[in-house]
């Protein structure tokens, strides 16, 4: 009786085990850019591409993804972080779809949308971010993401226009005192967050904006993620509100996709790295019609510490080669006075030229024609001014403190953003990351950071898991100053570095991590 009851006992605890084994793999998801919530418009009936996303804990046990389109079963296919199918609808109407994914364990799980494919399109303006408040330390501190929809098209408009709205919200100090870099960036099917606007808030004032993303189309389409970030650190925050006009037209090329080149922070004058942005290897089809690369490049920092009163007020040409020859030049200087998008009422030194950007204004891309380079494949290289080198980098053996520059350690080192992006557009169908192959450059992560002992004396270390690869830490004033500045090549040397900030007035800083994996912040109290 006892083996009896043994057995039942272990039954149940195989049983309750393999539940509870199954619960832990019962994590399969599915989900679609598709939405209910917009017809599909399209005046002739053309090939859309349908994303679907697929994961699970354990990603091998995904076994298929399928749809099901009026009855009719299809595989759908599988790219790099996520699945499509091109569907093209047999008629006008409602169309039911099941999206379907399996895996291995057993699991099953469906999605339906019933879409109305219509032959017409209307001008129409599309909410997304309203009232979004960024504040250091607030429910969005620094960065926010939000899901919102959009139209869903083939040929259906011709023109996209985003209005930005900044406002100053009902917090404590209002409007940020200062001009801050920000950006507000699209998802991409594959997880990849595209840059959308790169912006530069005004100082202490609300402004309005605009600026034309039908580049962007591809991506601003059915259910999506848009993100933003602006670098505020304590005094005041903004209110974004973000509408997009989508005018109804027939467009030149029916379909576009966006490859993204770059998307990272680089040193400017670095004596260890004159030339710090990678090599990127190009291949633009046959079947691509018309091709431009857009490229975004804000210069930062300044003052007697860095030479030439880089890279904020240093008047600079960059240059973009292909195969090693010098094919564009780029003048990187914005006349700021008048504000390019009548953003007045500022204080600061608002009306100063400035690398790329202007307070209070979206920062607007420079835009290259690369149409002589369909069919072929090619290295982009993109150069920095050749003849500025940074005599007061902690990089240069040479730098003497009060003689090279008053202080060789100060950390307000020239830096640039730099993000590019090459815009392909067809009549022929294109499916993102399919045809032209995709670069994902992962700078999601958020880091965390501890610092040991805080409060400081001044003498202290940190530990973080930031990947390998070039980092930069900056500590940075409650106003956002950065007073110093460290470069690490691995986590291992940041983690065994010991950092000395006893020439620094007692009061907060904070500590800022960034490299091209993504940022991490942590308040640090001096003693």
């Amino acid at each position: 009786m006892k083996k009896t009851y043994f057995l039942i006992a272990l039954s149940l605890l195989l049983q309750i085990s393999s539940f509870a084994n199954s619960s832990t793999l019962a994590t399969l998801q599915l989900t679609t850019r598709l939405t209910e919530d917009y017809p599909l418009e399209m005046p002739q009936l053309k090939a859309y591409p349908i994303y679907m996303n697929a994961t699970a804990q354990d990603p091998d046990t995904i076994s298929e993804v399928r749809i099901s389109i009026d009855g009719s079963e299809y595989n759908a296919e599988e790219n790099i972080g996520f699945y499509y199918f091109l569907w093209t609808p047999e008629s006008y109407g409602i169309h039911e779809i099941v999206m379907t994914a399996k895996s291995t364990t057993g699991e099953e799980i469906s999605i339906t949308r019933n879409i109305n494919v219509v032959s017409t399109a209307s001008t129409q303006m599309v909410a997304s971010l309203e009232d979004v408040v960024i504040e250091f330390g607030g429910d969005n501190s620094r960065w926010y993401y939000g899901t919102y929809t959009f139209p869903q098209f083939v040929g259906g408009y011709n023109d996209i226009n985003a209005f930005l709205d900044v406002a100053c919200p009902n917090i404590t100090g209002g409007c940020d005192d200062w001009d801050r870099w920000a950006f507000i960036d699209v998802k991409a099917p594959d997880g990849n967050w595209i840059q959308l606007i790169r912006y530069i808030t005004p100082y202490g004032v609300a402004c309005s904006h605009e600026l034309n993303v039908t580049d962007y189309k591809s991506l601003l389409q059915g259910e999506v993620e848009l993100r933003v970030f602006i670098d505020t650190w304590g005094t005041g925050g903004w209110q974004l509100s973000l509408d997009m006009n989508f005018a109804a037209g027939t467009p030149e090329y029916l379909y576009s996709d966006v490859i993204e080149i770059w998307d990272d922070s680089y040193s400017f004058g670095d004596p260890a790295n004159l030339q710090p942005v990678p090599t990127f290897n190009v291949e633009i089809p046959e079947l691509v019609n018309a091709s431009h690369l857009r490229v975004s490049n804000t210069g930062h920092n300044w003052g007697a510490n860095n030479s030439g009163n880089a890279a904020e007020f240093f008047n600079a040409t960059h240059y973009l080669d292909i195969n090693g020859e010098q094919t564009f030049s780029q003048h990187l200087w914005n006349q700021c006075n008048p504000n390019p998008d009548g953003c007045t009422g500022q204080r600061g030194t608002w009306q100063y030229s400035r690398a790329g950007w202007c307070p209070g204004s979206i920062a607007p891309p420079d835009v290259y024609d690369m149409s002589a380079f369909i069919g072929t494949a090619f290295n982009l290289d993109y150069r920095f001014h050749p003849s500025y080198m940074d005599y007061c980098h902690p990089n240069n053996p040479d730098c003497v403190s009060g003689q090279t520059c008053p202080d060789c350690n100060d950390g307000s080192n020239p830096i640039y953003y730099v993000d590019t992006h090459l815009i392909n557009e067809s009549n022929n169908p294109m499916v993102y990351g399919n045809i032209l192959g995709i670069k994902a450059i992962d700078n999601t992560k958020i880091f965390d950071i501890s610092v040991y002992p805080n409060p400081t004396k001044g003498m202290f270390q940190i530990n973080t898991k930031s990947p390998d690869g070039e980092t930069r830490i900056t500590v940075n004033t409650v106003d956002g100053q950065a007073v110093k500045t460290y470069y690490f090549q691995t986590s291992e040397e940041l983690n065994h570095h010991s950092f000395d900030l006893t020439n620094l007035s007692s009061g907060i800083y904070f500590l800022n991590i960034e490299n091209s994996y993504g940022t991490g912040v942590k308040r640090i109290i001096l003693e």
